[in-house]
């Protein structure tokens, strides 16, 4: 696994693909780290506060190549797109299961670290403001918020639960941001994992 792990780094290191792949690649690894090391990320205010001072370092030198994947976006995505695929995998597998163990972990450092990506643009510091991304990064505040172990317990797990149906909003609102704004050929990975996902969600609502 950890062979698996330093080839995936390696390929992030090197930039040689494409931004969707590369967050299929940071998604990988998070899943490996996952599936392999249960509680690794079971002191989660370590990595937020890891992940607060990487977006830190981000913004300062946002024009650096290599804060690419921090100010892009790549490794907040790759967070989001595990926490939104686990809920159609089948829930007897390992994988699934200790996934959903960190589930709100990985919301909130998905969270944190696309902070710069939409910020930066908000502030005009780089690029331009997409509509559909900034909806999805307003509606993903509150949402964080309530991950926070703290905060979810003051609330009863069925508001809870009715709440978290949000994500579904910005999982579309997100990939069709991605899909807009993305060239050629990320539009077509984003498009097929957008459509992986709608059509394996509907089948496991549908089944149970």
């Amino acid at each position: 696994m950890i062979g698996v792990i330093l080839v995936l780094m390696t390929l992030l290191v090197l930039g040689i693909l494409p931004n969707s792949l590369n967050v299929l690649v940071v998604s990988g690894i998070i899943s490996v780290l996952s599936y392999k090391y249960r509680d690794f990320f079971k002191k989660s205010y370590i990595f937020y506060v890891i992940a607060l001072g990487i977006v830190g370092v981000s913004v300062v030198f946002y024009q650096e190549s290599w804060t690419y994947l921090v100010i892009k976006g790549i490794i907040g995505y790759g967070f989001i797109v595990v926490v939104m695929f686990v809920g159609v995998l089948p829930n007897k597998w390992t994988l699934s299961r200790n996934i959903k163990l960190n589930r709100g972990i990985y919301s909130i450092l998905g969270f944190i670290l696309i902070s710069p990506h939409a910020l930066l643009r908000v502030f005009g510091v780089i690029g331009s403001v997409n509509i559909f991304g900034i909806a999805a990064y307003v509606i993903m505040i509150p949402l964080t918020i309530i991950s926070f172990r703290i905060i979810r317990k003051e609330i009863e797990p069925k508001d809870w639960l009715n709440i978290q149906k949000a994500a579904y909003v910005i999982y579309g609102v997100l990939f069709i941001h991605l899909i807009f704004v993305a060239g050629y050929p990320d539009k077509i990975v984003y498009a097929v994992l957008l459509t992986l996902y709608v059509n394996n969600k509907l089948i496991k609502e549908f089944r149970t």
